[in-house]
């Protein structure tokens, strides 16, 4: 999976769609140069071995410019020329690779009831693995134990912590990525945290953020199921509610990184109508989630058990959230007219052979005609979110600094 996220960077640049993207200073000679050696050092990465001749034709950059980048990275170790392939009584041009075996990662997965770590190399190898349960997050610093626990774990088997380039997160809540902050989220108990602070300046090695929804909707909308689709929405339904949407090829974050918190839209009325965290009634996730359910009461394997029992309480309740969850998708797709919509999450995964077939026939019948095309994916498993977040960090060491000149 984190091949995938490698590309998310160039993909979204080279429809020129970079958010806040400011080139006042494009001439800037500083600029250029970082600009291509990331350029060369992405291709290297993407499709290595290659030669140098190969990146010169590719990037459009001059047989000197290609040079002088490729012994600066030669030097720093961070790319090697593999064994030349003789071709009768000629020898082909010298391949280079990414020492991609020398360079890890980790990926940690913040979620409500768990925080999951994966240590990786750039080759994508899984190293080593860790999982810590976590029943009830108390106060704010309480998910700090685990995270700690997490990394301290895995910091034990990196051959080499000069080649770590970072530790990534994804995260169930409302992020700000650019800043490192989460905004808000509540089963973690925090608000404007500022988790990127905290744990460089315990650690020092760099820190990269993002919303899980967010996360998954990038992967897939580069190399998955929504790669053919420039509009898209992509809804988790798991411990709690989110979605992100992708609107001509761009993840939309809102004003305050606050878009996609489909978690809250006001679904249920009348007895149904429970009050929320947020202080409002009726949204999405008082039912349709794991957390939710459990504050209303309901265990979530009992209330799935039941259901597939045909007991009746529990299908009454089963048909109100799904009339919810129908009307609240069906109600986005009419405003965003998407080409594709994805489901994932453990709701449904768990529920997918029951849950799906009442889904889409609640969707077409509540969506216009004019949307009626809309077509409806899911995820065959939701992925381990920890190798996504690993790739964050190669995303960022392989993408171009435009911030550093704004």
């Amino acid at each position: 999976m984190s091949t995938i996220i490698i590309y998310v960077t160039v993909f979204y640049r080279e429809k020129g769609i970079i958010s806040g993207m400011k080139l006042e200073n494009v001439s800037n000679s500083q600029m250029i140069k970082e600009i291509n050696q990331q350029k060369v050092l992405r291709l290297i990465f993407t499709e290595g071995p290659i030669a140098r001749v190969e990146i010169a034709r590719k990037t459009g950059l001059t047989q000197q410019t290609i040079t002088n980048i490729v012994n600066r990275l030669l030097k720093k170790n961070i790319i090697f020329e593999s064994n030349a392939i003789l071709s009768g009584t000629k020898r082909r041009p010298i391949p280079l690779e990414i020492n991609s075996s020398n360079l890890y990662c980790i990926g940690i997965e913040l979620a409500v009831t768990y925080v999951r770590g994966t240590l990786m190399d750039f080759q994508n190898n899984i190293l080593k693995e860790v999982t810590e349960v976590v029943p009830r997050y108390e106060h704010e610093q309480h998910p700090m134990q685990f995270i700690y626990k997490v990394i301290d774990h895995l910091l034990q088997y990196v051959p080499d912590l000069n080649g770590l380039k970072g530790i990534g997160f994804s995260i169930q809540g409302l992020v700000d990525s650019e800043n490192g902050v989460v905004i808000y989220s509540p089963g973690l108990r925090w608000k404007n945290f500022h988790l990127r602070d905290i744990l460089q300046g315990e650690y020092g090695f760099p820190i990269f953020l993002e919303n899980d929804a967010n996360l998954l909707a990038l992967v897939e909308s580069l190399n998955g199921q929504l790669a053919d689709s420039k509009q898209s929405i992509t809804y988790k339904f798991d411990y709690g509610i989110g979605s992100a949407m992708v609107l001509q090829r761009q993840l939309l974050h809102g004003a305050n990184f606050v878009a996609g918190e489909f978690g809250h839209y006001k679904a249920f009325s009348g007895e149904y109508a429970i009050k929320c965290h947020c202080g409002a009634e009726g949204c999405l996730t008082t039912l349709a989630s794991i957390s939710g359910l459990r504050r209303y009461g309901v265990d979530f394997d009992e209330f799935e058990s039941k259901v597939r029992q045909n007991d009746s309480e529990a299908l009454k309740l089963f048909q109100t959230i799904c009339s919810a969850m129908g009307l609240a998708v069906a109600n986005s797709i009419t405003l965003l007219n998407p080409e594709h919509i994805m489901f994932t999450g453990k709701v449904i995964d768990r529920m997918e052979d029951i849950l799906m077939p009442i889904l889409e026939r609640e969707i077409k019948k509540l969506v216009p005609e004019s949307c009626a095309d809309v077509k409806i994916l899911k995820l065959s498993q939701t992925p381990d979110e920890s190798g996504s977040a690993a790739g964050l960090v190669m995303n960022h060491f392989f993408d171009v600094p435009f911030d550093k000149f704004y």
